[in-house]
């Protein structure tokens, strides 16, 4: 899964380097401020055209742009600060960002907490269970309860 946040950060760091304004990169890829805007805040993300010139401007690779071999660093204190929610949902129900469930359980939204329940249920994430049943809903309990996690209870 791709971190749209990244990526808008990557956009903005080369077309800065460039000394480009957002109208002027808009100009060269046929696009609207307002889109290059959006890529940049990482609330859209470029069609496979528009990443494509991207790299081509900006003198650097298609993984490079996306961010594909750079390792997710995360304040365990704001989990999400500077990266897509689901993106940071998803590293961590597959095992490539290790954090304290327990610790960090409370900064999630109710569906968050049921995909990482879910993963954690399913055997594919390891979790201190003596922490973290304290810190769980009893609707979360009965919700794991039928994953066969009986013996917790």
């Amino acid at each position: 899964m791709i971190d749209f946040i990244a990526v808008g950060k990557k956009i903005t760091q080369y077309r800065k380097q460039l000394s480009m304004t957002q109208d002027d990169l808009a100009e060269k890829l046929f696009v609207t401020r307002q889109l290059v805007s959006k890529w940049e805040l990482g609330l859209g993300f470029p069609t496979i055209d528009a990443l494509l010139d991207l790299a081509k401007l900006f003198s650097i690779s298609f993984e490079e742009l996306l961010c594909l071999d750079e390792e997710t660093t995360i304040d365990e204190d704001n989990l999400f600060s500077g990266h897509n929610r689901i993106f940071i949902i998803n590293q961590i129900i597959k095992n490539k960002l290790k954090v304290n469930i327990p610790d960090v359980l409370y900064q999630f939204s109710s569906s968050e907490r049921i995909m990482v329940l879910k993963a954690i249920k399913e055997g594919n994430l390891k979790v201190n269970m003596r922490e973290l049943l304290p810190r769980l809903t009893p609707g979360e309990t009965r919700f794991l309860k039928k994953g066969g996690l009986t013996k917790w209870f």
